[in-house]
């Protein structure tokens, strides 16, 4: 009995040891990753925390798709993205049924490549240590 709670004991350690490798690993392979399984993990990482973005959109986009069910043009940006503290970030969001203007300021709510919405918002609005970035 006891050599059977010691096996389960290590096997559990062991499971719980390979979960916590993997949850760091796959943080580490999301970071700067555009594509959607990067979004799509980042979402459920336990590790990957809510933050604040922001950017400065351009006339370029990467790539257009059609939505599912409306067939409206859906616009995908792929752009650096900086922190409160000016760290870079690269990040894509989707501008739903419209080309964003060029040169306007956008604030993304993101968790990790994952972008959960984002706004237009004035040149005043953003921190002040990053407005020399832009």
């Amino acid at each position: 009995m006891r050599h059977l709670m010691k096996h389960f004991c290590k096997s559990v350690l062991m499971i719980l040891f390979i979960l916590v490798i993997s949850i760091i690993g796959l943080r580490i392979y999301t970071y700067n990753n555009t594509s959607t399984a990067a979004a799509m993990i980042d979402y459920f990482n336990p590790l990957v925390k809510t933050a604040t973005l922001y950017t400065k959109t351009t006339e370029n986009y990467d790539y257009t798709y059609p939505d599912a069910v409306s067939k409206i043009e859906n616009f995908a940006y792929v752009q650096t993205c900086y922190t409160d503290k000016g760290e870079k970030r690269k990040l894509e969001y989707i501008s739903f049924g419209k080309k964003l203007k060029p040169d306007k300021f956008l604030r993304l709510t993101v968790k990790g490549q994952n972008v959960m919405n984002w706004e237009e918002i004035d040149k005043g609005d953003l921190p002040d240590n990053i407005l020399p970035l832009f």
